[in-house]
């Protein structure tokens, strides 16, 4: 087992597949440059995408994308709420990470030898092999409870002569889905002895990295600088958090973000060592916990702008010149190493890491920039994450050990009633099927709980409904015995707004399935087309930067309704100048959306705009007020 140092760090003296490259991420972090030496491919990756934090894994031994290809795709980079899947734009991502990646390095015959794998930098020549997913649903026939519900395996061997299979396991269970468990295998295969082995885990750990994104782009500076980063000794637990709430800067620049009214950044994120063997010598685990300031030491933490010898010397922990002050407000470059290690041919280590988010909860973060002072009470979430991730480690990823067996969340049918105004989510009864795994526990299903988030696919979720299972006033209510499906119609929805549901399910010992059948697209109840254009109206009028529609993807939608069937509508500006015209036709819906674009694809500006709706069943006319 792992020993921990007695110590802290020495003082100072971010599934669909779509491309990647792996080496570009340096565009994430703004000033520096691309090494020279970069390794130029095209990473494999896939997604832990199960529970509340998402990663992504690349089969060059990195983790995260904070650098996609095509600008218009991102993916997940420690993201805590994680998801959907494909994201319109930077500013839904909710990455804690801006890339992390691995250094190995040691003595062969006497010379210094070092090989980095991200994230800054990649040496060359190494080969790599199909990066490979196993997906082990609860819900999914066959599932077994003693392996974990997501599990990527990638394997290459590094240029130096070390093969390297890296596991990464996650699950979706309440209590275990806000962290990642990553098994590191190091094998010898240069047919060499090799002496002073260390393996290093360099993240980019950065919950501020978010706060760029939606104010400023990818781009970085040192007025921008505002994460903290300690470390907890007693589980080998290295973390940041985004610490300051906001600069009184154009564009509100920090952890708030005033276009939601919202905390951007609620979370505590973290990488713990969980467990390794001592080193050669005895020595305790880690023996390297070290951060320093990128921006102006990216080249002094890469091959590209340093030598073997000195990144060997960081690695090791026998250079600590670069370490950053206690408490000091930085850009995060974070290493944790173990080691030293003699491998002779063939011989092993193998590590086990976990890499955590957890913090306030949503439904606090959109209390606004007051949720700022709660923030440091959320370490002990984190915490807390570590630690049930080291129970499971001890379980041998083995979730049933741990009395951790949620019943299946059910597949949904979500449908919108326009003419009741209402939303329909209806759900098999998988209580006459589902067996719990876990052996001498009352887990028979005994109700569902329906969740509905106004805000976007992440939440926050609120509880609208409650099915008991063997209820005879629920069964009479919520059964639909022709369709043999539960039917849960929302009544509380707002017309032109947008919501995702969830359905969860709970067994008897009052273990909830996780929010794993979310609706990815927003649903949207439409009204009914009207007889006439006597009550045409529109939402919302006057439209604020900050009041418009909760779903992001509808966050510049100005909607016509009570429209008849056919309509035709001009906007105008106040000069009488048209900028667009709109054609509805359709008999199911009196509905019609502005997208505030001109017919030249422009965005309007703010300013008091005039409509006109003609159509058979008669004509409307009325202001628009656009306020940002």
């Amino acid at each position: 087992m792992m020993r921990h140092a007695p110590h802290g760090p020495r003082a100072a003296a971010p599934s669909t597949v779509h491309r990647l490259l792996s080496t570009v991420f340096l565009l994430a972090v703004g000033n520096l440059a691309l090494p020279a030496a970069a390794q130029v491919r095209e990473a494999e990756f896939r997604v832990h995408d199960r529970g509340e934090l998402w990663e992504t894994a690349k089969d060059d031994g990195t983790l995260g994308a904070p650098a996609p290809l095509d600008p218009f795709e991102y993916f997940p980079s420690m993201d805590w709420p994680g998801g959907p899947a494909e994201l319109e734009t930077k500013e839904e991502q909710r990455s804690y990470h801006a890339g992390a990646g691995l250094w190995i390095g040691g003595r062969r015959g006497g010379s210094v030898f070092f090989t980095e794998h991200g994230p800054l930098g990649f040496s060359p020549g190494a080969s790599f092999e199909p990066i490979e997913e196993v997906e082990n649903f609860v819900e999914s026939p066959g599932y077994d409870p003693a392996e974990a519900e997501e599990t990527i395996v990638a394997r290459f061997t590094t240029g130096s002569g070390l093969m390297v299979r890296r596991t990464s396991r996650a699950w979706s269970f309440r209590g275990l889905n806000t962290f990642i468990l990553l098994d590191y295998a190091v094998t010898n295969v240069s047919g060499e002895a090799l002496t002073d082995v260390y393996v290093g885990f360099p993240y980019l750990l950065r919950p501020s990295y978010q706060d760029v994104n939606v104010h400023n782009g990818w781009g970085d500076d040192f007025n921008r600088d505002d994460d903290v980063v300690a470390y907890d000794t007693a589980r080998a637990l290295v973390y940041a958090r985004d610490d300051t709430p906001n600069f009184d800067l154009p564009g509100d620049v920090g952890n708030y973000w005033a276009a939601r009214d919202e905390l951007r950044t609620t979370g505590y994120a973290g990488v713990a060592l969980l467990d390794a063997p001592a080193g050669t010598g005895g020595q305790a685990q880690p023996a390297t916990v070290f951060w320093a300031q990128l921006l102006n030491n990216g080249q002094n933490l890469s091959l590209s702008g340093s030598s073997p010898q000195a990144l060997y010397a960081i690695l090791s922990g026998e250079d600590t010149s670069l370490q950053a002050a206690p408490d000091e407000r930085i850009t995060p470059f974070v290493l944790m190493a173990v080691g030293p290690y003699d491998l002779g041919p063939s011989e092993s280590v193998r590590i086990t890491l976990v890499e955590a988010v957890n913090g306030l909860p949503l439904e606090v973060a959109v209390e606004g920039l007051a949720a700022q002072e709660e923030l440091p009470a959320a370490l002990d979430s984190l915490r807390a994450s570590v630690d049930r991730a080291a129970a499971l480690a001890d379980s041998n990823f083995n979730a049933l050990r741990l009395r951790v067996t949620p019943p299946p969340a059910p597949a949904l049918e979500i449908i919108p009633l326009p003419s009741s105004r209402s939303v329909s989510v209806s759900w098999p009864p998988i209580e006459r099927e589902w067996v719990d795994p876990l052996p001498l526990s009352a887990g028979r299903i005994t109700e569902y709980r329906v969740y509905r988030s106004e805000r976007g696919f992440i939440g926050p979720y609120e509880r609208v409904g409650r099915v008991r299972v063997g209820n005879e006033t629920d069964s009479t209510r919520y059964y639909d015995e022709e369709r043999n499906l539960w039917q849960f119609v929302d009544n509380g929805v707002g017309l032109g707004f947008a919501y995702h549901y969830a359905v969860t399910a709970v067994d008897g010992d009052g273990q909830e399935s996780w929010l794993t059948n979310r609706n990815v697209d927003p649903v949207t109840v439409s009204s009914s087309a009207a007889p006439d254009a006597m009550n045409v109206s529109v939402f919302p009028n006057p439209f604020r930067l900050t009041s418009g529609f909760p779903s992001t993807d509808d966050a510049n939608s100005i909607v016509f309704n009570n429209l008849p069937a056919r309509a035709t509508i001009r906007i105008y500006t106040a000069s009488g100048e048209l900028i667009r015209v709109i054609e509805h036709d359709d008999p199911n819906t009196g509905q019609a959306v502005w997208d505030q674009l001109s017919t030249a694809r422009q965005r309007t500006a703010p300013g008091i705009y005039f409509y006109t709706v003609d159509s058979p069943a008669g004509t409307a006319r009325g202001s628009i007020v656009i306020i940002k």
